[in-house]
């Protein structure tokens, strides 16, 4: 028995001096800190678009070097973020991050053979394809009105065909919202692919790219041929939110400037050129913006401002006002009885706030119309709203004194109010 004890205890030792030797590998030494330092200063200036705030970020960095700011951090995953934050306090530039990741750089610095490198790729397919390469819902709303819930922008090599599939599918309705609110990016490919759906077959400036680093500028087109139909001449709303970001801002800046699409929602995140990864060491990286868009039309890009958006919403509320704007653009027949069915079709998923935004422009529309008022008063007795629910069911009767249900609900509000 204390034979037993003893090896357990030896055990308990050599593993815990074990994990002090890895926590002593894994911490930072000053040099280190400094040589990275160093690195990261060098790939600002050489590389990073805008000349003059890299100056800034470097001098931040001296700055805290000087103060001895990091000379405690030995983490590396602190002193990562500690950097980052330091680097975006100067530039707002979210795309400007370092990182630790050892375990990324070692696997980039193996040879991979043919077939390694293709089995990767599959692998990777294989991930985008489930979840769809980002085309999370696609459906036809009442109305005719198309509706895209895209949450990522795929490289076009894994999602060409879905993404042609999902633009035929709703190329005969009479208006597409985009839901990108909770995008967060992705590459400039899939970016053309679905802006072409939007023109017809002569290409169409969508940005130009400037790198600062060789002093040259690159274009990008809309492409002369895409599979199925083209979606030209229907409106295009892009919903926002302050999440999304990167190639998605990208899509709404571009489309919003060339007066393509309506954008509606919340003022986008505000990260506008594109960034590459560099190896700092064997453990550390820097991402680091390196080309600048340069839209057609504004001759800027939304780098730190975000996309403004045309009608303004909250993240929640976006998507109803995306559709009462499309259908009033669209429906030129039965425009109260499709907004009553879309307000009743909210109301039975218990999306009682968008039931009642849509009930009130339907009585905004057509104020004398007594259904449009009883509606709405429904809507606010579902939502426990006694006062407004009273008010709409009055007026409902004053404009048909025969509605019995009306006249009915009238009643029992009033006994509830006593």
């Amino acid at each position: 028995m204390k034979t037993n004890f003893k090896i357990m205890l030896l055990m308990l030792l050599v593993t815990m001096q074990n994990l002090k030797a890895q926590d002593q590998e894994s911490e930072l030494k000053t040099k280190e800190k400094n040589d990275i330092i160093s690195s990261i200063k060098t790939h600002l200036e050489e590389s990073y678009i805008d000349l003059d705030l890299s100056k800034k970020m470097i001098i931040e960095l001296d700055k805290n070097l000087k103060s001895n700011k990091y000379k405690k951090i030995t983490s590396p995953d602190e002193f990562s973020k500690i950097i980052t934050e330091d680097l975006q306090s100067v530039s707002k530039d979210q795309h400007l991050k370092v990182q630790f990741e050892p375990k990324r750089i070692a696997r980039e610095k193996l040879a991979v053979s043919e077939e390694k490198q293709l089995e990767m790729e599959k692998k990777t397919a294989a991930q985008m394809a489930e979840i769809n390469y980002g085309f999370t819902e696609a459906k036809i709303l009442d109305g005719n009105i198309g509706y895209l819930n895209l949450r990522l922008f795929a490289d076009i090599k894994y999602a060409e065909e879905t993404a042609t599939a999902t633009m035929n599918f709703l190329s005969n309705t009479n208006a597409i919202i985009i839901d990108l609110r909770s995008n967060g990016g992705g590459v400039p490919s899939m970016m053309q692919l679905l802006s072409s759906y939007f023109f017809d077959e002569i290409p169409v400036l969508l940005s130009d790219f400037y790198e600062r680093k060789t002093d040259t500028k690159t274009q990008l087109y809309s492409l002369a041929n895409v599979n199925g139909k083209r979606s030209m001449n229907k409106p295009i709303y892009i919903l926002t939110s302050k999440h999304t970001f990167s190639a998605a801002e990208a899509f709404a800046y571009t489309l919003k400037h060339l007066d393509k699409a309506i954008v509606v929602g919340e003022i986008t995140k505000g990260g506008a050129n594109r960034a590459k990864r560099i190896n700092l060491n064997d453990e550390f990286t820097i991402s680091v913006p390196y080309i600048q868009s340069i839209h057609p039309i504004t001759k800027t890009n939304w780098e730190g401002k975000g996309v403004q958006p045309n009608i303004e919403a909250n993240e929640k509320e976006a998507f109803v006002y995306a559709y009462i704007d499309a259908i009033n653009k669209t429906s030129l027949k039965n425009k109260e009885a499709i907004l009553n069915k879309i307000g009743y079709a909210f109301l039975k998923e218990k999306s009682v706030d968008n039931a009642i935004i849509v009930f009130q422009e339907n009585v905004k529309l057509f104020p004398n119309n007594a259904n449009t008022w009883d509606s709405l008063g429904e809507a606010y007795f579902t939502n426990h709203d006694k006062e407004n629910s009273l008010k709409s069911y009055k007026k409902a009767l004053e404009l048909d004194p025969n509605l019995e249900s009306t006249k009915a609900m009238i009643q029992k509000l009033e006994n509830i109010s006593k």
